[in-house]
């Protein structure tokens, strides 16, 4: 992977091939929602590789000073071109942003393209939150980092979670089922890798939720995902029990809503749109 900096220092170019990325991939060699999940992260840490001088990498990485960095949110949508074109041997660019910091939060918007034709894979917007790692509250991100980006201090915020909604008021619409974190779900911390958290869903909404006719989508060999917004609420550990609750909207079947609790509280939310009319066309 070779990394470019921009001019204007805020945004960061790479281009790779897709084989680098392969541990994620499925036995038929197409890149899966947690390759792109792989990707996504390994182009924010490139950006951090260069734009890092305040020890806020160290913090990333290390939790080094008593602080961290979260991330409390993401967007992500998924173009044609994720299904139709990419392959183990496509060459992709990677463009990565800063596009906001707050006191405690930033976020970095990525662009994903196909790099001979320019073809968009996937966008993502991510906030960042910087956290003290015994109290796990939001702190200042240090000072010397506010200030070398002290242009995107005053610029509105653009990406926001919007209001998740209630469960539903029928119980017979929700569909449930614990997973235990294993630990190929374990990252360095001894935490629950947070891309997983994702693949928890999906497994709900597809595999299983499909495979009982609880939603309108069928299986996960054709599912076609448009777009996943994901909130991190909290964190789980090896052996940990998890419940996962998911639910088809009332109006939109292309929609699923999806809930993580651990022993009774939300730690993860994720709202994932489907192209029912696609699948439908596969099958």
């Amino acid at each position: 992977m070779r990394v470019i900096q921009s001019s204007d220092g805020k945004e960061t170019t790479s281009s790779f091939t897709v084989d680098e990325f392969t541990d994620k991939h499925d036995i038929e060699g197409g890149l899966t929602y947690l390759g792109l999940c792989n990707i996504l992260k390994h182009a924010g840490f490139d950006w951090w590789s260069v734009k890092d001088s305040f020890g806020v990498m160290d913090a990333f990485f290390y939790g080094h000073g008593g602080t961290t960095i979260f991330v409390r949110s993401q967007h992500m949508h998924v173009y044609p071109a994720f299904y139709s074109k990419v392959t183990n041997k496509s060459l992709l660019l990677c463009k990565v942003k800063i596009v906001f910091v707050g006191k405690t939060s930033l976020v970095l918007h990525t662009v994903l393209r196909l790099e001979q034709t320019g073809e968009l894979v996937a966008t993502s917007s991510v906030v960042l939150v910087c956290v003290d790692t015994t109290t796990r509250r939001p702190v200042a991100l240090p000072t010397g980092f506010i200030q070398k980006y002290s242009d995107l201090q005053n610029v509105p915020r653009p990406y926001k979670v919007s209001g998740f909604p209630r469960f539903p008021c029928s119980p017979e619409k929700l569909y449930r089922y614990s997973v235990s974190v294993a630990e190929n779900d374990i990252d360095r911390n001894n935490h629950t890798i947070q891309s997983h958290y994702l693949k928890f869903c999906m497994d709900a909404a597809v595999q299983r939720g499909a495979r009982e006719q609880a939603y309108s989508i069928p299986n996960k060999g054709v599912a076609v995902v448009k777009e996943i917004t994901m909130e991190y609420m909290g964190e789980s550990i090896l052996n940990d029990t998890l419940v996962v609750v998911s639910w088809e909207d009332d109006i939109n079947p292309n929609v699923i809503y999806n809930v993580i609790q651990k022993e009774g509280r939300d730690i993860f939310r994720c709202v994932i749109t489907f192209d029912i009319a696609v699948i439908r066309s596969k099958m």
